[in-house]
């Protein structure tokens, strides 16, 4: 059973597009400031908590466990980044942006699982 253990979060304001459907998602900063959904290989600073509409607070874990929706069957301590829309994925190469690492394992796509929020490069070698 997933569980989430927050050390800190952070509130941003929801950017041009909703966030209602992207609670347990990697959530990046837009050029405005406001949190916009992770695209794929990107940057996370965190995953979204609550479910906001444009213009509401988007509460944002930084520091912590999470829980986080799985594009795909996963096992655990396995580092963890984004794909298009924010779900996660398995770091596949060097130098992959991991903003997390998988405490416990996912079986399918959606399977929504507890990880450990990292913000680092992952380097295979």
């Amino acid at each position: 059973m997933s569980q989430a253990v927050g050390a800190l979060d952070i509130t941003l304001v929801c950017g041009a597009t909703t966030l209602a459907a992207q609670q347990y998602h990697f959530i990046t900063l837009h050029t405005d400031g406001t949190a916009i959904v992770c695209g794929a290989g990107g940057v996370s600073i965190g995953i979204l908590q609550n479910t906001p509409a444009v213009g509401e607070a988007a509460r944002v874990r930084v520091l912590g466990t999470s829980k986080l929706v799985m594009n795909a069957a996963v096992d655990e301590g396995v580092p963890i980044k984004s794909i298009a829309g924010g779900a996660g994925t398995p770091v596949t190469s060097d130098e992959d942006y991991a903003g997390a690492i998988d405490l416990e394992a996912a079986t399918a796509q959606n399977d929504i699982v507890e990880v450990l929020l990292t913000h680092m490069y992952y380097a295979t070698t």
